[in-house]
């Protein structure tokens, strides 16, 4: 079996697909604990460094390359993994105009239109990109992708081994 680390060394952007539970709020929420989000990211960059990323896109912008990141909660392992308490991430640069599709299920089945309406509702809200200085549209996105959430890698199902 490849290692997850051998992929991600040959450095072409790679698909890559995650199931997770999504951040929900629990009051009055009939869908905890019932839905499962698949997202599937295309062309993804492993390795990046957000600063620099982050940088490189105020230059194109005609802005100083000043952006530093805030600390981050996680501990580096390498350059593609960071690591929170015991549990193992994989870090992954959303590239401009990446696709992403995503796929909500409900108690194992697809979410009707109106479910995943209603699931919107309860999500709990993401990070924020005003601190990097850049046009709408153009932020960075750096994600944190937990390593037994990942379905496939390149297409093809997987198992990780990260060693």
């Amino acid at each position: 079996m490849n290692k997850i680390t051998d992929i991600l060394h040959n450095g072409n952007a790679i698909d890559i697909e995650v199931a997770t539970e999504p951040k929900m709020r629990k009051t009055g929420n009939p869908y905890m604990g019932r839905v499962k989000k698949h997202t599937a990211y295309l062309g993804v960059d492993f390795g990046a460094s957000y600063t620099e990323e982050v940088n490189k896109r105020r230059m194109e912008e005609g802005k100083t390359a000043d952006f530093q990141a805030k600390k981050s909660p996680y501990e580096e392992v390498n350059e593609f993994f960071v690591r929170k308490g015991e549990q193992i991430y994989l870090r992954m640069l959303l590239k401009k105009g990446n696709a992403k599709r995503v796929i909500w299920e409900v108690d194992g089945r697809p979410a009707t239109e109106g479910e995943v309406a209603e699931i919107k509702g309860f999500l709990q809200g993401g990070g924020s990109a005003k601190n990097q200085g850049l046009e709408s549209g153009n932020e960075v996105e750096m994600r944190v992708v937990k390593i037994e959430n990942i379905v496939a890698v390149g297409g093809e199902t997987w198992a990780c081994e990260v060693a």
